[in-house]
């Protein structure tokens, strides 16, 4: 119940490693563009096409032959050093000229290269031959920019075939050519929703049953990691504890390649089709996805993260409070994992819903049962604050308990602040535990 710390990936401190997802306030989903990502689209050029301005002619070569609706480059000029990309997403234009209604999120295969106009040693000269061309060759206009730098963005859409370009000037003889021909994804991939029933999940092999690999992709080891599972809440310099182990996945890619935009899409549209919440997304050099699953009775995490090879980290944080009823008989009060606040505040978000579907199932399993529902928080912050801060919590716990059909002489709300840890508060670890609910039996006796 306190601050919290943005971070993927795992982390360490003298209690141990870590697992923390991303803060959803950080990483979002957001097209990716090539070259240069948030560098704007002449940029992009004038470095494609100054990265070979010194090379000898002789010694180039097509790495890729460029598709039918370009051939036409190979008549006024020489396409080289040409990329290939089977499938990716991206925004087009770039940068800030692809904002203001004229940019468009594409989808498809994907060749980025410069073309040699020979002869043509100023802008303007390698724009009188390269703009007339694609528009003698069935390209239309989009939007033309001529303040900062020359570019035109294309829409080529002939035969079956459609087409979404970039093109622009940059060094002497040389214009950069960027062009996505629309295509579906090379593959069908779909997830099925966790079912009501746990289903059984091996830590040493196999596949997640509801949250599988990519087609084509290779196993490659499986492994249970007892590291606490942590998850960011906006705004937060910590995170908070949901989980206290998880299973990691990993795999080899598809050997014909899998680009950064393909393993986002295919797992993005994927798991929010099967019922997952995307919590936060992150696609540059690596992809990190974090996602939440609460449908069916379930409250599953899940961590994929994508570099040559990928992995898959779920938390099965429903399991975490599994015991919670005997746990409360034998020793009179339990710890609640995974009811998060809104930083700072009292206010319950809504992924809290499955834990505190726990809690409601138990008073409902045992209807003379009355609980104290009791607010904890770490050392961060003055007693009073943290005093004020613990017991409006556990208010907002009873408040959605009686929302949901339990009577209010049932239950009881009480903060301690910060003055009952059960972990040290010099450590990220330590602070997460303290940060916490608790439900307490008031005529309990434990069991000694």
């Amino acid at each position: 119940m306190g601050k919290n710390n943005d971070k993927h990936g795992k982390g360490n401190d003298k209690h141990g490693p870590r697992v923390t997802l991303l803060g959803s306030e950080v990483f979002m989903r957001q097209p990716v563009v090539s070259f240069a990502g948030a560098a704007t689209s002449c940029l992009r050029f004038a470095i494609l096409t100054a990265l070979l301005a010194f090379t000898a002619l002789p010694l180039l070569a097509q790495e890729q032959p460029i598709p039918a609706e370009l051939q036409f480059l190979n008549k006024v000029g020489k396409p080289y050093r040409i990329t290939y990309e089977p499938w990716t997403e991206f925004q087009m234009p770039g940068g800030d000229r692809g904002g203001g209604g004229i940019g468009k999120v594409v989808r498809g295969k994907h060749w980025s290269f410069p073309v040699i106009v020979p002869g043509a040693m100023t802008q303007d000269a390698i724009w009188g031959v390269i703009k007339p061309a694609f528009l003698a060759n069935g390209w239309t206009t989009v939007h033309e920019w001529s303040n900062g730098g020359i570019e035109l963005f294309l829409h080529y859409q002939k035969g079956g075939v459609e087409a979404w370009a970039t093109t622009g000037p940059g060094d002497p003889e040389r214009a950069g050519v960027d062009m996505v021909e629309i295509a579906p994804m090379p593959f069908t991939f779909t997830l099925r929703p966790p079912a009501a029933t746990p289903e059984p999940v091996d830590p040493s092999k196999g596949d997640f049953p509801w949250l599988g690999p990519l087609p084509g992709s290779k196993f490659r080891s499986s492994a249970a990691d007892p590291a606490p599972f942590y998850v960011g809440i906006k705004g937060a310099p910590e995170p908070e504890l949901v989980a206290t182990g998880s299973i990691l996945k990993a795999y080899y890619a598809p050997p014909d390649g899998l680009s950064n935009q393909l393993f986002s899409v295919a797992y993005h549209d994927a798991l929010t089709a099967a019922g997952w919440t995307i919590v936060n997304e992150f696609v540059g050099s690596d992809v990190a996805i974090s996602a939440h699953f609460t449908k069916n009775g379930r409250n599953l995490w899940a961590y994929l993260h994508k570099n040559d090879t990928y992995d898959i980290r779920v938390a099965d944080a429903g399991a975490v409070n599994k015991g919670m009823g005997s746990d409360l008989k034998t020793n009179c009060h339990v710890a609640v994992y995974g009811v998060l606040f809104d930083f700072n505040k009292s206010t319950l978000q809504a992924a809290s819903d499955p834990v505190l579907q726990q809690i409601l199932d138990l008073m409902k399993k045992n209807p003379t049962q009355k609980i104290e529902v009791q607010g904890h928080t770490d050392n961060v912050g003055g007693d009073a604050y943290n005093q004020t801060l613990s017991e409006a919590r556990a208010k907002a716990i009873v408040g959605w308990l009686t929302q949901h059909g339990i009577a209010g002489d049932r239950l009881t709300a009480k903060g301690f602040g910060k003055t009952r840890p059960i972990a040290d508060n010099a450590t990220d670890v330590g602070r997460a535990k303290n940060r916490r609910v608790e439900i307490a039996d008031p005529s309990c006796v434990a069991k000694r």
